[in-house]
């Protein structure tokens, strides 16, 4: 069951900044400018220097952080969300909340960590309660519901577990025969499967997180403890839940913050990298075709220097729109880097990678923002490459589409050449 503290956070508005660091047994490896001001240091630098993570966070939760990152490294635990207190570099406390990534860092596994400062929610929290039983009870009361349940046929359950699904009352929920089409369809099996354990004693308890749907078609995600018990001389099933539905709302929404580029809306290259690393062997493996282009806007520079950066911006939003709305949904556009872009085409070949970049360079050309109500008209150059059984890695595949981007942009711009 989740602590009070980590259930009022689910239901808390949270309105916080983010930051992220990348370490391998809690060496920092890579720290953004946000995570170290987090801590009162001037940039990610200055994180590195440390040499141990650990110092910024209380010695109390150090056990517990090593503990997990050897539990999640080791592949016993899953990555997700957990609560610390850390200390900046004056020595003040701080409340956080952490999103767990397992990654590759230089070829080798690594823990990449989001971070949110809660310090200012929790103060608030402090502040509504006059004493920890106090606390408790307001949150316990609130939040957590109970049903016992027969096979899913509702026997009992409590308003807060009958208002978690929308009911008004107990009696409306207790009136339904099965709470099974409340739960999502691809959870079914899970379940029945669950419950199979619970009812035979091959298990004392189960505890799980499941999406289901409120009686008025909105989604709720819950966090279920279910325990077998006796109820009217009869085997039944008693489940304890908790609304989680917020913290898998921000865990989605800090996992798109880290796999999309904030101005455009389109996958980071940290992102694009995972999926081609994963892609290219698969391909290979199967005799499969896969393209590779590379995608520079021309004359950015000149844009961002005539009509000022705010208007490049544009540009660049305006391009990731067009890939969005040309593209097939099989494709993967990101933005690699400041006007560059990188798109892998699964499954396609040269012929079929010309005619799908074909169309997306006319749609650039032929469109354009308005700037002071006037057209700004820009293109793109672009470079292609085809995967062979002799690439390597994606190196090798954007070495070649480099080349032929370099070879496009020298040619003239507003073209596509295809890699020899």
């Amino acid at each position: 069951m989740s602590s009070p503290i980590n259930s009022f956070i689910q239901r808390f508005q949270i309105d916080s900044s983010y930051g992220t660091v990348i370490h391998r047994n809690f060496k920092p490896l890579y720290a953004d400018d946000s995570y170290a001001q987090f801590f009162g240091y001037d940039d990610g630098q200055a994180i590195l220097e440390m040499g141990d993570l650990l110092t910024l966070i209380a010695p109390h939760e150090r056990d517990a952080a090593w503990q997990a990152y050897r539990d999640i490294m080791s592949g016993k635990e899953k990555p997700g969300i957990q609560t610390y207190r850390n200390i900046d570099n004056e020595g003040n406390e701080l409340f956080v909340l952490t999103i767990d990534h397992l990654i590759k860092w230089q070829g080798e596994p690594a823990m990449q960590i989001t971070i949110l400062d809660l310090s200012s929610q929790f103060k608030a929290l402090n502040k509504l309660n006059d004493s920890e039983m106090r606390y408790r009870e307001l949150v316990d009361g609130s939040i957590q519901g109970l049903l016992v349940h027969s096979n899913f046929k509702p026997l009992f359950c409590n308003l807060a577990y009958a208002n978690m699904l929308g009911f008004d009352s107990e009696k409306e929920l207790l009136a339904i025969d099965s709470i099974l089409p409340l739960i999502a369809e691809q959870y079914h099996p899970q379940a029945h499967e669950d419950n199979t354990a619970l009812l035979s004693g091959a298990k004392a308890s189960i505890k799980t997180d499941a999406l289901t749907q409120r009686v008025d078609g909105q989604p709720l995600w819950l966090s279920l403890i279910s325990r077998p018990i006796e109820w009217n001389g009869e085997q039944a099933v008693q489940v304890t839940a908790i609304d989680v539905t917020e913290q898998y709302q921000l865990r989605e929404k800090l996992e798109y913050r880290a796999n999309h580029d904030s101005l455009t809306g389109l996958i980071n290259r940290r992102t694009a990298t995972e999926i081609a690393k994963q892609a290219l062997p698969r391909h290979q493996a199967d005799d499969q075709p896969l393209c590779c282009v590379l995608i520079d806007l021309d004359n950015f520079k000149s844009i961002n220097d005539h009509y000022g950066h705010q208007t490049g911006d544009e540009v660049l939003q305006h391009f990731a729109a067009t890939c969005q709305r040309v593209l097939r949904n099989t494709d993967y556009i990101s933005r690699w880097g400041g006007e560059e872009f990188l798109l892998l085409l699964p499954g396609t070949t040269i012929e079929q990678a010309q005619m799908i970049t074909e169309r997306l360079r006319r749609h650039i050309s032929e469109s354009a923002i308005r700037v002071e109500g006037a057209p700004l008209h820009y293109t793109a150059s672009m470079g292609i490459a085809a995967l062979t059984a002799e690439d390597k890695g994606l190196h090798n595949l954007l070495y070649r589409a480099d080349k032929a981007l370099y070879a496009a942009k020298q040619q003239g711009k507003d073209q596509i050449l295809v890699a020899g």
